[in-house]
């Protein structure tokens, strides 16, 4: 029995690959892309704790208006989402990445400059810069994974989307922890500068990409816009395995809504931390993330697929709920929000590394924009309403960790909800159909 079961295992990562079963050339661009993504995670990390704090602690601003920056540039994603998944499948993708990249540059470099230039920055700067850069994430984000999956075949996807997800995980380690030092030492302005410089890296780094894209027909298409959005949207919904998979999606949007209205809110106005506090806090969600990354093909083979999604979204739930549950800055208080930064980072991404090489199997690569389009405007639309939720109940800390309660249980229900569907029971990635139209090139 134990033999079989040893040889089963074996012949299912034959099936389902690897980063060591591509080619050199395709190994080396993957490396890259990886390498860009790890040096501007590593400064949207500092962005993403020091802009809410630049404007909590030095702009005074109360929970209506950090709901109203924590929305807004996930309302602007979602106005561009979708028309970014049509012309990402008729575009090459790199000039795509490359371009974000810049844009995000010169738009968080103004926060530094006019710090610099006018003695401070104000709200309305705050939220353009938020929104716009938040277009530009959503547009990197859709093509970046488009890329991938027209790079790397299926087999191989989950693997290189885990050592992304991972290497993200360390970026995220030392990101958070540099941003509380940077924004307790230099302030909030001069710690986004970091993470202009790093995006710019990051554009270095794609342009070295050398293996060709493939040719997407809606390249050469003649039909509308909205044509080719819906045409995308049906071929999601036509796949029953993905149908669960949207709705998980919209729940941890939820999730991630409540939480990034809330969480700071909380932890600084309820527990009383400090910026150097929260940021070597959350710098330990980091560390899970790399672990899960490094850890999901394990986990996913010998849970199974679906079971793996499943345990994940519980387990990312019951973390969350850790946070309200804090009993203030003591060493107790203190284990349990590093609780939820282990348990919650780490088991999101064995769920997103599972959930997009499924997407990126069951669909051809040129419809991979308008796919991860539907998909993160499912889960914009979910972060916009926690944001709005918790911003409503979020103006005491009673509130911010009522809210963050409700987040917490949407994910363990959406888990056990996951857990009994069609979904629930797949075993490996090699049990899924896989597009006809991939490229085989590896």
């Amino acid at each position: 029995m134990y033999a079989r079961t040893v040889a089963q295992r074996k012949s299912l990562r034959r099936q389902e690959g690897g980063i060591a079963a591509l080619s050199p050339r395709i190994r080396r661009d993957v490396n890259l892309l990886i390498g860009a993504q790890a040096v501007s995670t590593f400064g949207s990390f500092i962005t993403r704790a020091a802009l809410p704090l630049l404007a909590i602690l030095g702009l005074g601003i109360n929970a209506a208006e950090a709901a109203a920056l924590a929305a807004v540039d996930l309302i602007a994603g979602a106005l561009i989402s979708q028309f970014a998944g049509v012309w990402i499948d008729r575009l090459p993708r790199r000039p795509v990445l490359i371009a974000a990249d810049l844009l995000r540059a010169t738009l968080l470099g103004s926060i530094p400059i006019a710090a610099e230039l006018f003695g401070g920055v104000t709200l309305p700067h705050l939220i353009a810069v938020s929104a716009l850069s938040g277009m530009c994430t959503t547009t990197f984000d859709i093509a970046e994974r488009s890329y991938v999956a027209g790079l790397v075949n299926s087999p191989s996807l989950r693997a290189v989307l885990a050592r992304t997800l991972a290497i993200r995980g360390a970026a995220e380690f030392f990101g958070f922890g540099a941003a509380g030092l940077l924004v307790g030492a230099f302030g909030g302005p001069a710690a986004i500068g970091v993470d202009a410089a790093t995006y710019l890296v990051s554009a270095i780094f794609i342009a070295r990409l050398r293996v060709a894209e493939p040719a997407n027909p809606s390249a050469q298409s003649n039909s509308n816009v909205i044509g080719e959005f819906l045409a995308g949207l049906t071929a999601i919904w036509s796949v029953v395995l993905m149908r669960p998979m949207l709705i998980a999606t919209f729940i941890i949007g939820l999730y991630f809504g409540l939480f990034r209205s809330s969480y700071m809110l909380y932890v600084t106005n309820g527990l009383g931390l400090g910026p150097e506090a929260i940021g070597g806090i959350i710098a330990t969600g980091g560390i899970a993330a790399f672990l899960g990354g490094a850890l999901t093909e394990r986990i996913s083979r010998a849970l199974g697929v679906g079971r793996a999604i499943s345990y994940s979204l519980v387990i990312v739930g019951v973390g969350l709920l850790l946070v309200p549950l804090a009993p203030g800055p003591t060493l107790l208080g203190f284990t349990m929000l590093i609780g939820h930064q282990l348990l919650s980072d780490g088991f999101e991404t064995v769920w997103e590394a599972n959930q997009s090489a499924i997407r990126g199997r069951v669909l051809p690569s040129a419809f991979q924009g308008r796919a991860n389009a539907a998909n993160d405007g499912v889960g914009i639309l979910g972060r916009l309403l926690g944001i709005i939720v918790g911003g409503a109940i979020g103006s005491s800390a009673a509130g911010s960790g009522a809210a963050l309660v409700v987040g917490g249980v949407a994910s363990i229900a959406v888990g056990i909800f996951v857990g009994l569907s069609r979904l629930g029971g797949i075993n490996s990635l090699s049990e899924i159909p896989t597009s006809g139209n991939r490229r085989r090139s590896q």
